[in-house]
């Protein structure tokens, strides 16, 4: 008697079943929390859900497979085509596994920041999949990264080294967007922080096929609680709240110039690009 070890895959859309994967991301303090919670108030999606890290995981295999597609992969797969083609059923069934978790939404929305430089493979290997990018002020995103930094050590001093090394990851995952933006094409939408924290990002959200948003629906059915990590370093007062204004020039007050014309010197040309700036 043959054994079955799984149960039969919940694939996407692609491939017959009705939900719409879409990925939110953004560098770390870019605003992609309350992105995320604004697009989980569509009528639409399933409600707001803490990063999905263990999907994020995924896609190292495929890329180490990649990398030594020539030397090793090419072994076990005809081509790079085959092997990204048997990896987006892997994907497709942790997608229909989540998909059932959180209650079988027509649009999953998902979000983590340390999965923004894997779009361009990621809409490579999903093609049926949608991408939305939170693009913040690089002086305010890294100045949130500094205010991080001194909750998680008290009394630290926030070297130039650790500016660059902010603004280094700033200028990865963006420059990798930009370079996608080509191959994403349609599937790929732009949402400036300022637009978010002013509301008005909802009619753009909306118009990218995201359903009915509602304001007054942020964070009123969360999957995961908002104010179940208030103490964490990397939370803020605005975790959990409507959408607010308030931090969008807080870095003019915590910058010095030296640190703000080191950050655009860094990141200001694809902030640029990008209208972030």
């Amino acid at each position: 008697m043959k054994l079955s070890f799984f149960n039969k895959p919940e694939l996407s859309a692609a491939a017959g079943v009705p939900f719409l994967p879409v990925f939110v991301g953004g560098p770390p303090r870019s605003g992609t929390t309350i992105l995320h919670a604004m697009i989980c108030s569509s009528d639409k999606t399933n409600g707001y859900i803490n990063e999905c890290s263990y999907f994020t995981a995924f896609m190292h295999p495929l890329q180490i497979g990649l990398n030594t597609f020539q030397a090793h992969t090419r072994h076990y797969f005809d081509s790079r085509e085959a092997l990204i083609r048997n990896h987006a059923c892997i994907l497709d069934v942790e997608l229909g596994k989540i998909w059932k978790r959180t209650g079988k939404p027509e649009i999953l929305a998902l979000k983590d920041p340390m999965l923004t430089p894997w779009f361009p493979l990621l809409g490579e290997t999903l093609p049926h999949a949608k991408f939305v990018v939170s693009v913040r002020d690089p002086r305010a995103t890294i100045s949130s990264r500094i205010e991080v930094t001194q909750r998680e050590q008290p009394g630290v001093v926030v070297t130039d080294q650790q500016i660059q090394a902010f603004s280094q990851e700033y200028v990865h995952m963006y420059g990798m967007i930009a370079n996608a933006r080509p191959m994403l094409s349609e599937r790929l939408c732009l949402v400036n922080y300022r637009d978010v924290a002013s509301g008005k990002a909802l009619e753009q959200l909306t118009a990218f096929g995201l359903g009915n948003l509602d304001s007054q629906r942020i964070w009123a059915e969360p999957i995961s609680n908002p104010h179940e990590y208030a103490d964490d370093a990397w939370s803020t007062q605005l975790l959990g709240q409507q959408p607010s204004t308030a931090s969008v020039e807080r870095f003019r007050e915590h910058l010095s110039p030296a640190a703000e014309q080191l950050i655009m010197d860094m990141c200001g040309p694809i902030a640029r690009e990008l209208g972030a700036i």
